[in-house]
């Protein structure tokens, strides 16, 4: 169980020599967090584009498209205490809008920690996956005794949705995988 109220999740890469990229693709990832409720429906997506949700418990800092930030180059804060009470899991997911594949990506990683302490629950070298252009980080799902945190491998059937989650927000709702949230009733 988490026992913070705070989660952040750390997006970054570096900035790459004009020579060493491939002709007209600059790396340009996103970070995204899906919202699901019980049923295991989008509730929200915030990302670049949309930057909190309706109450703002999930905040995202804005679009970087440079990797030339110092430290973090997108954050997503989650502040679970203040999510609505119908949502039941938080996804963490990085895209690639630039089409780049993540091993052409220098220095590409994510971390989910928390948001207080600093302590990292989990860390991704985007890298080590290759020709993959999105990836389920984590979830974050509550459970009766609270919120349980899962990476990538143990996020099951959801991990393999989110690496279809659609840019368009428009085909959101394509994206609903069965195993997203667990009724708190379970």
């Amino acid at each position: 169980m988490l026992d913070s109220n705070e989660i952040i999740m750390g997006l970054r890469w570096d900035i790459e020599a004009q020579h060493a990229r491939p002709p007209g693709r600059r790396a340009d990832l996103d970070a995204f967090c899906a919202l699901f409720d019980a049923r295991s429906q989008i509730v929200e997506i915030v990302h670049p584009g949309r930057i909190r949700n309706a109450n703002a418990s999930v905040v995202h800092t804005g679009d970087s498209t440079t990797g030339a930030k110092e430290w973090d180059d997108e954050r997503i804060f989650v502040y679970l205490d203040a999510l609505p009470q119908n949502v039941c899991a938080v996804v963490f997911v990085v895209i690639s809008a630039s089409g780049r594949v993540f091993g052409d990506v220098p220095g590409a990683s994510c971390h989910v920690s928390d948001g207080w302490t600093e302590r990292e629950y989990v860390r991704t070298d985007l890298r080590s996956y290759g020709f993959s252009v999105s990836r389920c980080i984590a979830t974050l799902r509550r459970d009766p005794d609270g919120w349980k945190i899962l990476d990538h491998a143990e996020s099951g059937k959801i991990a393999i949705a989110a690496e279809s989650l659609s840019l368009s927000a428009n085909e959101k709702s394509r994206w609903s995988p069965r195993s997203a949230c667990r009724s708190r009733a379970e």
